[in-house]
């Protein structure tokens, strides 16, 4: 049974177990999880934004998993294995979905001129192809997940609900905020770099780490301006290190526990740091061996002359908002998406003179050139005697026209992302890949899976 009525969505809450478990996963997985959108460790804004990203997956996943079995369904989640296991695959009645959520924040409204998303909404749309984006809601698989050695059964869509934007919330004192921080950069090159910190375990040597409080403006009262840091991290692969520290202003400490790797580091409350004071983070080195990558043998993992330096601004909250609700609108077979993505139109951003609607999306040298490998991939695999549900992707452009379902993507020198908009990614607010789409009429109801077992295979 295809989605054709708001009763047949889904809807769930957090529990305090829900955020519990999302919290304990991110804060110690984030070297090991696969960065599926493309964050990229460049800024400190684009690692925390991968680690909420990573807490919002396993969140969406505990609170599926609730839904599924009060409903009676038998399912599998291992958080234990992350350093091998990839966390949205999600098993129900022995099969492997792939759960994509993605959340409105309803405080852009008023600003886009767009209604509060409800069930009612997106069924009374539910087969608007646009290119009029404020009512256009494509389910979507970004293009960088088409990865042959883990290809899904079936995705699981769901539409998450929240007022306030969860990456621009600013801390103030007493907030009961949940604020962390993951290195990018050099940091996270030495901190969460899978290579060397697989080198250090087999060696048996890590580092210490060290934390200054560097004051750069004078307080009447010192004590008040301590911070309490946690530190998350590991030792040898089987060890999950936690500790908490307390430093305070024009403090020096380097810790006697050895670590393999830093995943996160939580701050009890960032506005104690003004605005120009900063908590610097380095390392005392135990393993000096020169390691590289295939990719790049000519640079040094393994290389301590870094400073992580840490502002009042540099956190992330990941204490999710009560009001967070996820609907889950339903299912469908991977094969069966790869079949329907070519029926729709292709979209790229709104030209300045039509701001509401979408333009046609065209083919740069650059997207001609992301086709044209996972071409070659698709190619490879099927002489070996691998089945592919996805056609020839070259085969879809024409004339620098993109003929199929792809919202389109791209990156301005700047680094600014933009892209196609529908009511979830609207003016300003850009995804990171271009993704292939269908519509919330191609999916089954999420009542299906009872029926079906769990959907139909690939096709």
């Amino acid at each position: 049974m295809t989605l054709s009525s708001p009763s047949q969505i889904w809807k769930s809450s957090i529990a305090p177990h829900d955020l519990a478990e999302a919290k304990a996963y991110a804060t110690i997985s984030f070297p090991w999880t696969f960065d599926r959108m493309h964050y990229g460790s460049k800024t400190q804004r684009s690692s925390n934004d991968r680690l909420l990203h990573v807490l919002l997956g396993v969140l969406g996943q505990s609170m599926l998993e609730r839904e599924l079995k009060k409903r009676g369904h038998s399912c599998k989640m291992d958080w234990t294995g992350y350093r091998d296991s990839d966390i949205f695959d999600f098993e129900i009645n022995n099969r492997k979905y792939d759960v994509k959520t993605t959340v409105v924040y309803s405080e852009y409204n008023e600003r886009n001129a767009r209604e509060l998303f409800t069930p009612e909404l997106l069924i009374k749309h539910r087969d608007n192809r646009g290119p009029e984006w404020r009512n256009f809601f494509p389910v979507m698989v970004a293009m960088t997940q088409l990865t042959i050695d883990k290809l899904k059964d079936s995705y699981i869509f769901g539409i998450a609900m929240t007022e306030k934007d969860l990456r621009k919330r600013k801390p103030s004192q007493d907030d009961s905020g949940f604020w962390c921080a993951s290195p990018f950069g050099k940091p996270f090159t030495f901190f969460a770099n899978t290579y060397l910190i697989k080198a250090r375990e087999a060696a048996g040597k890590g580092f210490f780490p060290k934390f200054a409080y560097i004051r750069n403006q004078s307080r009447i009262d010192d004590s008040a301006s301590a911070v309490n840091i946690w530190i998350y991290g590991e030792w040898d692969g089987k060890q999950k290190k936690t500790l908490r520290l307390e430093l305070r202003p024009g403090e020096r400490v380097e810790l006697d526990e050895e670590y393999s790797s830093i995943g996160c580091l939580r701050v009890e409350h960032p506005a104690t740091l003004s605005s120009v004071d900063e908590v610097v983070v380095s390392a005392k080195n135990n393993f000096r061996s020169v390691v590289t990558t295939p990719t790049n043998p000519a640079l040094n993992l393994n290389d301590q002359k870094f400073a992580w330096e840490l502002g009042g601004e540099s956190f992330v909250n990941l204490e999710i908002p009560d009001d967070y609700r996820i609907h889950w609108l339903g299912t469908i077979p991977f094969g069966v998406f790869t079949q329907r993505f070519v029926e729709y139109p292709s979209y790229f951003i709104p030209l300045p003179s039509r701001k509401d609607v979408n333009q046609p999306g065209r083919a740069t040298k650059k997207f001609m050139d992301k086709l044209a490998a996972l071409d070659r991939r698709r190619e490879k695999a099927l002489a070996k005697g691998v089945k592919i549900p996805w056609p020839e992707f070259s085969s879809l452009v024409s004339r620098g026209k993109v003929n199929a379902g792809i919202m389109m993507s791209a990156r301005r020198p700047d680094g600014q992302v933009i892209g196609a908009q529908c009511h979830y990614y609207p003016t300003g607010y850009g995804f990171y890949e271009s993704a292939l789409y269908v519509l919330p009429k191609d999916l089954e109801t999420m009542d299906s899976l009872a029926r079906s077992g769990a959907g139909r295979g690939l096709s």
